[in-house]
């Protein structure tokens, strides 16, 4: 017994795992006798479009319908809306169901009325969504616009241009005789209007001058090389050194000198052969024009033939000699006693505000000389305008200076 119990107890463990494994055989055995049935097979799916109406041709006729459809109803063109041009979206069934497209699918029911500002925001957002209805939000619920913006700064002005240097230019064709002479000029242009209309108008009859003691004149002229230009109107003579005239400490700066046959002033009513201009600018801009009477019975001028040998032959195309100098200072007269007034150009756009210095003594000059410019120009002169009040001054006559007498001393009486 004590033997057998032992045998028994020695074989307990692998009795064990032969009554597991007999489990798992009787396991297998029954789910191998009974296999899983098979799934039912799914019917496919059938998606059947619906054919679109048939388009209308551009003739107007109804298009034939395709072959193997059924021939829909005609109807004239007439009888149909203008909606229908539009292509309506096409309806598809699935499996005999009709299919609805998100963006077709039925709109949600309106809410609740809430007292919540925001929720018709939210609301055409839901719907929006869903695929119907628009996005539409009132003034009251949107957010305020922004505050426009303030208008830009005006861009500052240009500065106004510094004033020109040389002689005024004309800009339509005038002349001293003819239709387009000095009666017509103030009609040539409306440039032109104060050759008509202007008060102050030169040249004039100098007389009636008050005469006070004038402040001197101041002239420097420093010898140069120059230019000669026939204008078609005068000789026109460019001073390359330029110089300058002072009055009352305004510095003026010689621009171009021309020369007139006769003299365009009168003294008191006299008129003299010639007369040459000097035209000047202060840095204002503001003109002055000197004026030096030219008497034709002297000797030969100097200055004036070294001008007259150098007359161009052609109009408009000056002449500027490389080696020859003009010395301006020298035809000065000595005494620069002079007349004057405010006036104007003498030529188009008769442009006023020019102040007038006429010297009073004339330079002399040989007649032959002026009878080549009167060859050239035999009358480039305004007529004399009206004085209208015009205050003319003039430098007086300064009586000679006391001479000191020397005093006779009488004989003493010896004592």
């Amino acid at each position: 017994m004590i033997v057998l119990r032992r045998r028994l107890v020695d074989h307990t463990v692998p009795m064990r795992g032969l009554l597991a494994l007999g489990v798992l055989a009787l396991v297998s055995t029954a789910f191998a006798a009974d296999p899983p049935a098979p799934l039912p097979k799914a019917d496919p799916i059938q998606i059947t479009p619906i054919a679109p109406a048939a388009a209308q041709p551009a003739n107007g006729q109804a298009a034939a319908p395709a072959k193997g459809a059924p021939a829909a109803s005609a109807q004239p063109a007439a009888a149909q809306p203008a909606a229908a041009a539009k292509a309506a979206p096409v309806p598809m069934s699935i499996n005999g169901v009709a299919a609805v497209r998100t963006s077709q699918a039925p709109a949600a029911a309106p809410a609740a009325p809430s007292n919540d500002p925001n929720e018709a925001v939210r609301q055409a957002l839901r719907e929006r969504m869903a695929g119907s209805g628009e996005l539409v939000i009132r003034s009251t619920d949107s957010v305020p616009a922004p505050a426009a913006k303030p208008a830009p700064a005006p861009a500052p002005k240009a500065a106004a241009p510094k004033p020109s240097t040389g002689r005024p230019v004309a800009v339509a064709p005038w002349d001293y005789d003819g239709d387009r002479g000095p009666q017509a000029w103030g009609k040539l242009h409306t440039s032109y209007a104060l050759c008509e209309k202007g008060r102050f108008q030169s040249p004039i009859d100098v007389r009636d001058g008050v005469g006070v003691d004038l402040p001197p004149i101041s002239f420097e002229f420093k010898p140069s090389l120059f230019k000669v230009l026939d204008t078609g109107k005068t000789l026109e003579v460019t001073y390359n050194a330029g110089g300058t005239m002072t009055v009352l400490g305004n510095v003026h700066r010689l621009s171009h000198i021309e020369f007139r046959h006769p003299a365009e002033e009168r003294i008191n009513g006299k008129t003299h052969g010639m007369s040459m201009q000097l035209h000047f600018r202060d840095a204002q801009g503001r003109m002055a024009a000197v004026s030096i009477l030219l008497n034709p019975t002297g000797k030969e001028n100097a200055f004036i033939q070294t001008v007259w040998n150098h007359i161009p032959l052609v109009r408009n195309e000056p002449i500027a000699p490389p080696d020859v100098m003009l010395d301006l200072a020298k035809l000065l007269p000595r005494d620069l006693a002079y007349y004057t007034y405010m006036g104007s150009l003498t030529t188009p756009p008769c442009t006023e505000g020019v102040a007038w210095y006429v010297l009073k003594n004339p330079v002399d000059i040989a007649s032959e000389q002026a009878a080549i410019f009167g060859r050239l120009y035999p009358s480039n002169v305004r007529p004399i305008q009206a004085g209208n009040s015009r205050l003319i001054k003039e430098s007086r006559a300064r009586p000679p200076a006391p001479t000191a007498s020397t005093p006779a001393y009488g004989n003493l009486a010896a004592q």
